[in-house]
């Protein structure tokens, strides 16, 4: 009987250790995305202003190549754009990276993000792995949108204690004004 639970004790932990074997991730290629600012550690710009978006690709791998294939930037008012670089597909060799930059206008206001997209694959010897990786910067752009117009709260906030402080100012003249006829 003790044999018996011996054995299936060990025959489930077999099972499990099977199991979690088989749940072992399959591991894509070694490349990554960074995606930043020049100046670096700018997030915050007004309306107008031009935001220098720098971003690379990176493979990360000490022994084998990476090719890049697909390279495209979305930016914060959902446009897409292909930076410029070199001609795709272009392969890196390990430990290298490719640097893009592009510059976007400020034309939103808010929170805006702006994502990076990189696909390709790995070169090695048990098969190509594919990527497709991407990378966000969010940036902060405050101010009014360009033709937009003030809220009305907005215009009594400003408006109201100059109409208070003058709506007083009146009833005090005018009280004045009346003792001195009476007296």
């Amino acid at each position: 009987m003790k044999r018996s639970r011996i054995l299936f004790g060990l025959l489930v932990t077999l099972a499990l250790a099977l199991s979690l074997a088989m749940a072992v991730p399959v591991y894509a290629a070694d490349a990554g995305l960074t995606k930043g600012v020049t100046p670096p550690g700018a997030d915050v710009y007004n309306l107008t202003d031009t935001i220098h978006y720098v971003m690379s690709i990176i493979n990360w791998s000490t022994t084998e190549n990476v090719t890049v294939e697909a390279v495209w930037d979305v930016l914060p008012n959902a446009s897409t754009v292909y930076p410029t670089g070199p001609t795709l597909p272009y392969t890196l060799p390990p430990g290298q990276s490719q640097t893009y930059t592009y510059n976007w206008t400020a034309n939103i206001a808010g929170r805006v993000v702006n994502t990076f997209h990189a696909s390709g694959y790995q070169i090695s010897s048990g098969g190509n792995d594919d990527f497709s990786l991407n990378t966000t910067k969010q940036s902060l752009v405050i101010g009014r949108e360009v033709g937009g117009t003030t809220s009305l709260v907005n215009k009594l906030g400003l408006v109201a204690p100059w109409a208070v402080l003058l709506g007083c100012a009146g009833i005090a003249a005018l009280v004045i004004f009346r003792r001195r006829r009476q007296a």
